[in-house]
C-alpha cells in the first residue's frame, strides 16, 4: 500500500532507479513469478502460494525502501534501526531466560536453548549476531554521534549473552566471520576504542553465561536455575553500565585515531582479505592448541559422519565444540535427490516437506531442508537457485559498494551482517524467518538505490501512475487473503485440540471462505465431522483436503479415517498415505487395526489416533 501511494501521489516515484536497483528488482520479481508458477507442476498450490508470498515480501522490502532514494543518513539510520530492533528483541528473550519468575513464557520445544520471542533458537542466535555486528560497527565509527557510540557499546553484553544462550553454533560462527569482514571492509577508525570496550565486556558475560549450567538444562525455571539467572542478569547489567562508562571515557582516543591512516599498501583489498584469512587460520590453530577442538581433520570427519548430537551424552554447552552435523547432511541429501530428478524446474515451491516424508532416511519430521540453497535447488531447480544466488550476491555487492569513502563503516556494517546472514542461510531455514531476513533485502534496495535528489513532492496522479498503483494493490490481494486465513485457522486448530468442535468448525469455515486452496481447514472440518457423526460430510471435507494437497500423507490419512467412519473402504487411501510417508507409524498402525473386516471399520475409525500437527 505504501508503494502504491508513492506511485500515485508523488512526483517522480521512480527517481531512485539505478542499474543495480533494476537488476535486483528483476531478480526478485522473476523468483516470485517462478515460485508462483511452480504450482502448475507441483500440484500443491497452497504450498507454492505460501512461498510466493514470502518472496513477494522480500521483493516489496527491496523496492519500497529503495524507491525513496539513497542518502548516507538513511543508510546510517537503517543500521541504527536494525541494531536497536535486535537489541530490544534479544533483551526480551534474555529476560525470560534469566528471570522467568518476572517474565514467564510457555515451555518451548527445546527449553535449554533461548528462543523467545522468535520461537527458534538458531534464528534468535542469528539476530543476536547481526545486532552485535551492527552495534560494534556503530561504537567503532568516529562519524557516529558520541551518544550513539556509547549506547552501542552498552548493547553488546546483552547481545552476546543472548547469542551464547541460544547455543547456536552456526550463528556464533557467522558472527565471527562477520567480525572479520567488518574489520577488513569497514576499517573503522575508532575500532581500537570499540574493541577495548567490547572484548572485556563480552568476555566476562560469555564466561558467566557459559558457567550458568542450569540455564542450559531441560528445566531452566527451577529455583536453583532462577538463582543462576539472577546472578547472570546482575553480571550483564554491570557489564552494560561499565561498557557505557568505558566507551565514554575513550571518546578522546577516537579523536586521536582520526589522524591515523593505514599505509597505502595495507588498504588494498587483497592485502586486507589476506590478513583476515591469516587471522582465521591463527584462531583455528589457537583453538586446536588450547584443546577446544581436537583437530581440523577430526572435526571435518565428525561433521560428515557424526550425525545428530545426543542430549544424553552431553549438555547443551558441549554442543558448541561438537562438529556433528545434527542430521543436516541427511536433509540436504533429500533435497539434492529432488534436484537430480528435476534439475531444471525442481519439484515445486514448498514441497520439500513432502519429499522428506517420502524419502527420509530418519523417523523425525521436518518441514525444511535447513539450507536455503539446497532447498531452493530441490524445489525450484537450477532456475530458482540461480535467481536466489544472484539476488543475494547482488545485495552483498551493493553493501560493499557503500563501504567506501569516509562513511564506509555503514556499508561495512551492512556487508558484515549480510555476509553472516548469507553464510547462515546455507545451514538453516533463515529464509523462512522474515524477522531475520527481511532487513537484508530491504537494506539491499536502499544500498542500490540512486542518490536521492531532494525531498519528495506531491503531484496530482496521472492515468499511468494510477494504473501502476492499482497493479501494486492487486499484487497484494493474494498475500492479503493468505494472511486473513491465518488467524481463524490457528483458532480452529486450538479449538479442535481442546475438543471444541463447534468453534473449530466455525473458524475453519471462516478460513476456507477467504481462501479455499489450503488443506488444513478441511482436515479440521473432516475430523470434527467424524467426531460429530457426520461421516458423509467428513468424506467430502477430506476429499477437498486431498485435492488441495495431493502430495501430503496427512490428507489421505484423514480421508481414510473419514471413509472408514462412513462404512466405505479406507484401504486405497491408506495405501496412498503409506506410499507418501513409508516411515509414518500412524498409517501402519491404522492399517493393521482396520484389517479386512468392514464391520469393524466404523468403530475403529472413531478411535483412530490423529497426526500431531
Amino acid at each position: 500500500m505504501l508503494l502504491a501511494l508513492r506511485i500515485a501521489l508523488f512526483e517522480r516515484p521512480w527517481g531512485a532507479l539505478s542499474a543495480g536497483f533494476l537488476i535486483g528488482t528483476s531478480l526478485l520479481g522473476l523468483l516470485a513469478a517462478w515460485t508462483f508458477l511452480s504450482q502448475a507442476w507441483s500440484d500443491a498450490p497452497a504450498r507454492a502460494i505460501t512461498e510466493y508470498d514470502r518472496v513477494l515480501l522480500y521483493l516489496l522490502g527491496f523496492v519500497v525502501l529503495g524507491a525513496f532514494g539513497r542518502t548516507t543518513e538513511r543508510l546510517r539510520w537503517l543500521v541504527r534501526g536494525i541494531a536497536a530492533a535486535a537489541f530490544v528483541v534479544c533483551l526480551c528473550g534474555l529476560i525470560t531466560r534469566l528471570a522467568p519468575d518476572v517474565w514467564a513464557i510457555d515451555p518451548t520445544l527445546e527449553p535449554g536453548r533461548l528462543s523467545y520471542p522468535l520461537g527458534y533458537w538458531n534464528a534468535a542466535g542469528l539476530l543476536a549476531a547481526i545486532g552485535s555486528l551492527m552495534a560494534l560497527a556503530l561504537t567503532s565509527d568516529d562519524r557516529e554521534a558520541p551518544a550513539a557510540r556509547i549506547l552501542a557499546a552498552a548493547a553488546l553484553p546483552v547481545l552476546a549473552a543472548t547469542l551464547l544462550l541460544t547455543f547456536s553454533r552456526g550463528a556464533i560462527a557467522a558472527a565471527l566471520a562477520g567480525l572479520i569482514a567488518l574489520i577488513v571492509v569497514a576499517r573503522p577508525r575508532a575500532i581500537l576504542s570499540g574493541l577495548l570496550v567490547a572484548v572485556p565486556a563480552v568476555s566476562v558475560v560469555v564466561t558467566w553465561a557459559y558457567g550458568a549450567k542450569l540455564l542450559a538444562s531441560d528445566d531452566p525455571t527451577t529455583a536453583a536455575a532462577i538463582t543462576q539467572g539472577h546472578d547472570l542478569a546482575f553480571v550483564v547489567a554491570v557489564c552494560t553500565v561499565l561498557a557505557a562508562v568505558a566507551r565514554a571515557a575513550l571518546l578522546p582516543l577516537d579523536r586521536r585515531m582520526q589522524r591515523f591512516a593505514l599505509p597505502t599498501w595495507l588498504r588494498r583489498p587483497a592485502v586486507r582479505w589476506g590478513i583476515g584469512g591469516l587471522v582465521v587460520a591463527a584462531a583455528i590453530a589457537g583453538a586446536v592448541a588450547a584443546g577446544a577442538v581436537t583437530s581440523v581433520s577430526g572435526q571435518v570427519d565428525r561433521f560428515v559422519h557424526g550425525g545428530s548430537l545426543e542430549r544424553g551424552e552431553q549438555d547443551l554447552r558441549g554442543r558448541l565444540g561438537d562438529a556433528g552435523n545434527n542430521g543436516r547432511i541427511q536433509q540436504w541429501r533429500v533435497a539434492s535427490n529432488a534436484f537430480e530428478r528435476e534439475p531444471l524446474r525442481g519439484e515445486g515451491a514448498g514441497t520439500y516437506a513432502l519429499e522428506w516424508d517420502r524419502y527420509r532416511p530418519a523417523t523425525y519430521d521436518i518441514e525444511d531442508a535447513h539450507s536455503l540453497y539446497a532447498e531452493i535447488a530441490g524445489e525450484l531447480g537450477i532456475v530458482g537457485l540461480a535467481l536466489v544466488v544472484a539476488a543475494i550476491l547482488l545485495v552483498l555487492v551493493g553493501f560493499a559498494a557503500r563501504a567506501r569513502g569516509p562513511d564506509r563503516v555503514v556499508g561495512g556494517a551492512l556487508f558484515a551482517a549480510g555476509l553472516a546472514w548469507s553464510l547462515r542461510a546455507a545451514i538453516d531455514w533463515d529464509w523462512e524467518m522474515p524477522a531475520v531476513t527481511l532487513w537484508f533485502f530491504a537494506a539491499g534496495g536502499l544500498a542500490w538505490a540512486a542518490p536521492a535528489d531532494g525531498p519528495a513532492r506531491l503531484r496530482p496522479p496521472s492515468a499511468g501512475r494510477l494504473v501502476a498503483a492499482l497493479a501494486c494493490v492487486l499484487l497484494a490481494l493474494l498475500p492479503a487473503q493468505v494472511f486473513l486465513t491465518e488467524a481463524p485457522l490457528r483458532q480452529s486448530a486450538r479449538a479442535f485440540a481442546a475438543g471444541d468442535c463447534e468453534t473449530a468448525v466455525d473458524r475453519a469455515l471462516d478460513s476456507s471462505a477467504v481462501l479455499d486452496m489450503r488443506p488444513q481447514p478441511f482436515i479440521v472440518l473432516g475430523y470434527c465431522d467424524v467426531r460429530l457423526g457426520r461421516a458423509d460430510l467428513a468424506v467430502r471435507a477430506m476429499s477437498h483436503a486431498v485435492r488441495n494437497d495431493p502430495g501430503s500423507w496427512e490428507g489421505y490419512y484423514g480421508y481414510a479415517v473419514a471413509r472408514a467412519a462412513a462404512g466405505l473402504d479406507p484401504r486405497p487411501a491408506l495405501r496412498t498415505a503409506q506410499r507418501l510417508n513409508p516411515r509414518e507409524l500412524l498409517v501402519g498402525e491404522l492399517r493393521r487395526r482396520l484389517g479386512n473386516d468392514p464391520g469393524k471399520w466404523k468403530n475403529l475409525a472413531l478411535g483412530a489416533r490423529l497426526p500431531a500437527g
